[in-house]
């Protein structure tokens, strides 16, 4: 089996895309489609496009500057799955106010956000899993994992097939979409022999606590007079001032603590001495090729804007990716490199990982952080930066 995995140059943003390939069968993903630099985001788009449809598109978050070009990723190629974090109504009213904040909001995200399903359903995409996150408040002693099945080989060639690891016993469908909702420890599985998967996609989020909420629920009932949120959300979709006060009530939680956000390993159940890895910086691909050293650990995550500085959420991300953690190479760093979301003691946890990705573009923030780069570095590992200068995009090319 073939494997390729991009890194695209958008910017203040973040999309990375990839495609399996075996026996003449392809499985085309995407993570992330958004950025603050439009021309490079539009850029990128065409060439994700150009490859043909998308099997699945993975969204961390709902902040613009991940999911702002998805309408024009729809407008260019089929999508048949989405797969996003669920969120109930307070994290919509959370989404909208960060974004009312930071002055990025978009009359296209509002839509989306109104209606995700009938918004996706209308731009053809098939099908929409939603992915159930960890809560803050869960017992931080209870032990959760990913359903990892027996693997397969990279051997066991075929006609590539995927499917989740769970079932949604309560999941919707009409004649043009199906709608599941899948347990935390779900996998997609990728398989190109009978019941042996030898590559999978783990997804992982996590949520606020409840108890985090309590000034901005209460504000929220001060200011609209209630605290029914769907019809907080339908006012604010649809008045600028009301979304005026929504910032307001905003400001009493400001802090991307509050958000929802979702990591992803893409790669195999286990490494085999058969892989051999590439890495391949543009413009020069043809002429560039940097081998893996064996023996080749070949895993991707990404890691949204997670929230990985706070004890608890290391912790339970962590323990939810111990059994992959040595299977990882490649870790892009949360919210573009920033030091307000890392640890380096993230670092240790990985290491065979020989590049920490930071996806970034001109910013007044400062990403990526200084005591990022040099804490990566002082581990031994390469930094590597995306911007959203073309020459920036890696991609690595995994040959089994």
């Amino acid at each position: 089996m073939e494997v390729k995995i991009t890194q695209h140059p958008v910017g203040q943003g973040g999309m990375a895309s990839g495609f399996l390939q075996s026996q003449n069968s392809q499985f085309h993903w995407i993570y992330d489609c958004g950025s603050n630099q439009s021309e490079a985001l539009n850029r990128e788009i065409e060439i994700v496009a150009a490859r043909g449809k998308v099997d699945c598109l993975f969204l961390s978050h709902l902040d613009s500057d991940h999911i702002n070009g998805i309408d024009r990723l729809l407008s260019r190629t089929r999508v048949r799955e989405v797969v996003l974090p669920y969120l109930n109504e307070i994290d919509g009213l959370i989404a909208v106010a960060h974004d009312t904040a930071t002055g990025i909001l978009a009359g296209t995200f509002m839509t989306f956000l109104s209606n995700i399903e009938g918004w996706l359903s209308a731009r053809g995409v098939e099908q929409i899993t939603y992915i159930m996150p960890r809560s803050d408040d869960d017992d931080e002693n209870e032990e959760l994992n990913p359903n990892l099945p027996e693997g397969g080989t990279n051997s066991d060639e075929g006609i590539i097939s995927a499917e989740w690891s769970l079932t949604d016993t309560k999941s919707s469908s009409s004649p043009v979409m199906k709608v599941q909702k899948l347990e935390t420890k779900a996998i997609l599985k990728i398989m190109t022999a009978p019941m042996k998967p030898n590559w999978i996609f783990a997804p992982y989020a996590h949520r606020p606590s409840d108890k985090a909420l309590i000034a901005f629920k209460a504000d929220l009932k001060a200011t609209f007079g209630h605290f029914n949120t769907k019809r907080i959300l339908a006012t604010v979709l649809r008045d600028p001032q009301a979304r005026i006060q929504l910032r307001n009530c905003y400001e009493l939680i400001w802090s991307n603590h509050n958000l929802v956000s979702m990591a992803l390993y893409a790669g195999p159940i286990r490494s085999s001495a058969q892989w051999q890895g590439y890495r391949r910086q543009s413009p020069y691909w043809q002429y560039r090729r940097y081998p893996y050293s064996e023996p080749c650990v070949v895993g991707w995550i990404g890691t949204g804007d997670m929230q990985l500085n706070l004890s608890r959420r290391y912790k339970a991300f962590i323990t939810y990716y111990r059994k992959l953690l040595n299977e990882i190479n490649i870790f892009v760093l949360p919210h573009h490199g920033s030091y307000h979301n890392f640890t380096p003691l993230l670092l240790k946890e990985i290491p065979y990982a020989t590049q920490c990705v930071a996806a970034a573009g001109p910013n007044s923030y400062g990403h990526p952080g200084e005591e990022v780069i040099r804490a990566v570095l002082a581990s031994g590992k390469e930094f590597v930066h995306i911007s959203d200068q073309i020459h920036s995009a890696l991609e690595w090319e995994l040959l089994s």
